[in-house]
Order: C-alpha cells, then sequence, then structure tokens
C-alpha cells in the first residue's frame, strides 16, 4: 500500500487506475522498455476488442434477469453468461502468463478472475476522494459522470477497460469501444472540463456553499487583545458548516472565542480557507492584508491542511510585510509544518516542526475511521525591531488545500 502522500499526489484518473478495487497497476511498464507489458500490437487489439464485446452482451444479459442491475463485479458473468472464463482475460494478458503474471504487476484486486478493469464496482470510496456523508461508492461515481455528459456523450462513460494496451481500451456503458490514455475524461474536455467529472465536484453539497458576511461569524471578544490578530474580514468559511463542501466535515467541536492551544492565546472564530486542485469548492489562491501593526519576536498560526501530500512539499506561504517595506516568506511545508487535518492512526505522521494544538472528531471523520487534528506552527521573526504591518496567506494550489484558523503574535 502506497502511503497517503503518494497517493493524492497523483492526479484523479491516475488514482482510480491503481487504487480502485479491481484495476490493475497502472506502473506496467517504463516506456521503451525491452519488456513491456503491454501491447501496441493491432492484433492484440483485435483480439481484446472481442472479448470487449461478449463482456458486454454478457452485461446486457445479466441487466435483463435482475431488474436493469448491474453485477458487483465482472467474475459474476461467469458460467450463467459467459461460459469462457478466459473471456475475462485480456488474450495479451493470456499470452504474456495468464491471471498469475497479472496479479503479479497490479497493484490491488478484489476480483482476482480477471484481468480487466471493472468501473462499476459498488465499492464506497476511500477518504482520498470523498469525505463526506453519506459515503459514495464508484458507481454512483460513474452514475453521476454520465449524468453530467449528457444524453448523447453519458454512454461514453466506460464500464470495461483493458489497461494491457497502450492506448488503453475502453469498453463503453452504451457499448462502444474506443481508445484513451490513462485521462479517458480528456477525450470530453471539450464539452465538459475534466475538473468537473471528479468526485468531489459531482458529489460537493452546494447547500453548504454560503456567500459569507462579516455578520456571519462570531463577533469578536472584546477582551481579544491585539496581539491575537483579527481575521474577521477575511473569514470565508463557518466552524460550524462543511464549508469544504463534504457534507458532515466541519469544525463544531472545536472550542471557539479565546482558547488556548499549546500555552498560546488565539482569537478563533472563523475559518480562511485556500484553493486546492481537485477541491469541491472553488477558494482563493491567496488573501492579502491580514492586519498586524505590531512588532513582535515570534508569530504562531494555528492551521491545517485537507489531505496530504508528500512530506517537504510547500503546501502554501505566509508572507510577513514589514512597515519599511521588506517582506519575509514563511513557506508551509507539509510533513514539517502542518499535516492533513484527518489523522489515521493506522498512518501516522505527526508534522516535524509544529505541535498538535487541538484533536476532536466529526460525523464525517468518524465514519471513516479517522479523527481530526489541528497544528500550531512557530515562526521566529529575524527583524524583532522593525513593525510588521500586515501578513499574506497564499496556497501554491496543490492537492492538498491549506486552511487557517487564527494567528497570535509573541512580543
Amino acid at each position: 500500500m502506497k502511503p497517503d502522500w503518494f497517493r493524492r499526489e497523483r492526479s484523479l484518473a491516475a488514482l482510480v487506475a491503481t487504487l480502485v478495487v479491481g484495476l490493475p497497476q497502472l506502473a506496467l511498464a517504463a516506456e521503451g522498455s525491452t519488456d513491456a507489458k503491454y501491447s501496441r500490437d493491432p492484433v492484440d487489439k483485435i483480439a481484446c476488442e472481442a472479448n470487449l464485446n461478449l463482456i458486454f452482451e454478457a452485461i446486457q444479459e445479466y441487466r435483463k434477469q435482475h431488474q436493469n442491475q448491474l453485477p458487483d463485479k465482472l467474475s459474476d458473468l461467469s458460467s450463467d453468461y459467459i461460459h469462457d472464463r478466459n473471456i475475462l482475460t485480456c488474450p495479451f494478458v493470456q499470452k504474456r502468463g495468464g491471471l498469475r503474471w497479472w496479479r503479479e504487476i497490479r497493484e490491488l484486486s478484489s476480483d482476482p478472475l480477471t484481468s480487466y478493469g471493472y468501473e462499476f464496482t459498488p465499492k464506497q470510496f476511500r477518504d482520498d476522494f470523498w469525505r463526506g456523508l453519506p459515503k459514495r461508492s464508484w458507481r454512483e461515481y460513474k452514475q453521476r459522470q454520465m449524468e453530467r455528459l449528457g444524453e448523447a456523450d453519458g454512454p461514453s462513460v466506460p464500464i470495461v477497460r483493458c489497461f494491457a494496451h497502450r492506448p488503453m481500451l475502453n469498453l463503453a456503458f452504451g457499448g462502444g469501444i474506443y481508445e484513451s490514455e490513462l485521462y479517458w475524461e480528456m477525450k470530453f474536455a471539450h464539452l465538459v472540463p475534466e475538473a468537473e467529472l471528479e468526485p468531489a465536484k459531482l458529489f460537493a453539497d452546494r447547500a453548504t456553499i454560503k456567500e459569507l458576511q462579516a455578520e456571519n461569524f462570531p463577533p469578536r471578544d472584546p477582551r481579544a487583545e491585539p496581539r491575537l490578530l483579527d481575521l474577521s474580514a477575511h473569514y470565508n468559511g463557518l466552524l460550524t458548516d462543511s464549508w469544504q463542501g463534504f457534507p458532515s466535515n466541519h469544525l463544531a467541536g472545536l472550542p471557539a472565542g479565546l482558547q488556548k492551544f499549546g500555552g498560546v492565546p488565539f482569537d478563533v472564530r472563523g475559518v480562511i480557507q485556500l484553493r486546492g486542485k481537485e477541491f469541491p469548492v472553488e477558494f482563493p489562491e491567496r488573501v492579502e492584508g491580514i492586519k498586524v501593526n505590531h512588532k513582535f519576536n515570534r508569530i504562531h498560526f494555528l492551521h491545517g491542511t485537507a489531505f496530504g501530500l508528500r512530506p517537504e512539499t510547500n503546501i502554501a506561504s505566509y508572507i510577513v510585510h514589514y512597515a519599511d517595506g521588506q517582506t519575509r516568506e514563511i513557506p508551509v511545508l507539509y510533513g514539517k509544518d502542518v499535516a492533513d487535518w484527518w489523522f489515521d492512526a493506522r498512518h501516522p505522521l505527526d508534522p516535524t516542526d509544529a505541535k498538535v494544538a487541538w484533536r476532536g472528531l466529526n460525523e464525517a471523520a468518524k465514519a471513516y475511521g479517522k479523527s481530526l487534528r489541528l497544528y500550531q506552527t512557530r515562526w521566529e521573526n529575524p527583524r524583532k525591531d522593525e513593525a510588521v504591518a500586515s501578513v499574506s496567506f497564499v496556497s501554491t494550489v496543490t492537492l492538498s488545500a491549506p486552511f487557517l484558523i487564527a494567528i497570535t503574535v509573541e512580543p
């Protein structure tokens, strides 16, 4: 099993191909390899297409006899609908060594009786793709893709794929067969942008996407010291809402108002969420003008991020703007200054240069067997005698989407 940072670092289609149960590993062989594990031979293609046509006929017959329901896996078609089990194995795979050989080069499979990738499995999403409730399945996802592409092009969504060929072969839900690269969605980018066919976009809860005003957030406590920076003008998410677009995924359990975490006081009333790739909701890439107007020795950030990446990846920066016009950049490195706010006890990752400031739960995280964490990062000011006018919060727009809860400066 690849670690979270490896999986989240890759684009959606690659993740689908490597992680969906039943799909073969895509890293079959390097281009130009003398021992290539895929075929470019037109004869192999024709033979595989013949299998795919028979599989389509079997799926249609299965649906006729099961109130239009799809099989849960391709091997469900064996004996009653496909009498020759070899049809479930690409002829090129058979020629190279059969399913045993194929299993050695693919990453995961819940259906060891086929070399083909079945796209309409009822297998539920992992939290790499969807972090809301209700949980969603690959079958629901493919159905949503069909709806998004519309009546004319929806049937082109693949129901079965063969990764043993280059280009890859796709058996469409409507029965046609076409070639594509790994990202079949690119063939339809002129109709629907590829990003709009991702799970997070298709399942986003639009009811949670609100145009928020300052009055929507709790007022600042008059006892708050100026060194607890006032972020009111920059909040774009409510702690009590599923602001990221994943239903039931929120920070309602986080103590709000004037709070201490790790011995540092913070003013906790909202969220500043920045943009990330493949994210349900569009957020700004940067937030400017967080007022400071203080000299200070160090600054503390209470923050987190959604989804993991390779350790040491720069996912954001805080830009310190001094009153004399100079600036300093504080890079936010994944695994060093922050980590995914969804904590997995089976694969724990503690940032090397940050403290865990808060631990909690919400309904969604609990349903996926995860818990919540926020992190506190400290930065020593190299220009202590110069006043700081403001701070900017800037995303590098990776698959990890950073967010900020509070900032406190220490004289």
